[in-house]
């Protein structure tokens, strides 16, 4: 199993990554570009695309949340023409959160997890952008892959932060707080209020995605106007947080992490700190613009 400090030399090293993309890609417009980032950079080889459950304003529920991101990343992967290349698994249909005694969810999803963990031969790198469902659900059902991942997840909010109401963790809260209480080889990715939140995009600044390539013209005009629509050109900045799961291998210098015991997401949604929990890798700041200009690059390249 990695330790922490082999997870960031590891991180460090120019070797291309092997990852799957966890993502809840229906519910805003940064999980497509997160996925077509990953996809672009030649410093990862995207395995598979795993669809996570939300339910917000966007679903009807837990699993309509799935099955639209389903959807959603079939249809960048159409514009970034990899239909074919790149398989789509869907994920869970309820959340560990609704589980007798907090049990995993089996789907498609977590059963390819495993697979791919036991036949990647190297690390595995898990791009988990959305509830932690899937990935947790397969470490529940097969404990021995912890031996072959590593997870990076956008979830909670910064030590310092008020309080743990943030998105991803509240989708399913059981399933994140056994991704802290389980010895999973971790790099988590806080949002509020100093974390991934700093990774706001002006709209104008989608014109830097050059090319004229399908990928190109919808991640600069498709799928903005869709967000966007006539907010205009100047002033409307948009955080794409989720760019920043895929920057962690494409461009590490970016960012400062710690080593610190693995905090506890409290049932009430604050932290809870014991110096005796296992250690985990924690982003500390985030550099947005090397970011950024990486993420519109490798997008730029499909």
């Amino acid at each position: 199993m990695l330790t922490p400090r082999a997870i960031l030399a590891d991180i460090a090293s120019p070797r291309v990554k092997k990852v799957v993309v966890d993502s809840d890609t229906y519910n805003e417009m940064d999980d497509q570009y997160a996925v077509a980032y990953a996809i672009g950079s030649p410093r990862m080889e995207v395995l598979a695309l795993h669809a996570a459950p939300f339910r917000n304003a966007r679903s009807t529920g837990f699993a309509d949340g799935m099955e639209k991101s389903c959807a959603e990343m079939r249809r960048v992967l159409d514009r970034c023409r990899k239909t074919g290349e790149i398989p789509v698994f869907e994920g869970s249909r309820t959340p560990v959160t609704e589980n007798p005694g907090f049990g995993p969810t089996d789907s498609p999803a977590a059963r390819d997890l495993i697979r791919l963990a036991h036949e990647t031969g190297e690390t595995l790198y898990v791009l988990s952008l959305g509830a932690i469902t899937n990935v947790v659900s397969a470490v529940l059902l097969d404990p021995s892959i912890r031996e072959k991942i590593c997870v990076i997840w956008l979830g909670g909010n910064c030590l310092d932060y008020r309080d743990l109401y943030e998105f991803n963790l509240c989708q399913d809260q059981a399933a994140g707080q056994l991704l802290l209480n389980l010895e999973i080889p971790l790099v988590l990715l806080p949002a509020m209020d100093h974390g991934t939140s700093a990774l706001l995009v002006e709209r104008s600044e989608l014109n830097e995605i050059r090319g004229d390539s399908p990928a190109c013209r919808f991640f600069r005009e498709e799928l903005p106007a869709e967000f966007l629509g006539d907010e205009g050109n100047v002033g409307h900045a948009r955080v794409i947080w989720d760019i920043a799961a895929p920057g962690v291998l494409a461009v590490p210098e970016a960012y400062t992490f710690s080593v610190i015991p693995a905090p506890v997401f409290g049932d009430d949604y604050h932290y809870a700190f014991d110096r005796t929990r296992r250690p985990i890798v924690f982003m500390e700041k985030v550099e947005r613009d090397p970011i950024v200009r990486d993420a519109f690059r490798s997008i730029g390249s499909l």
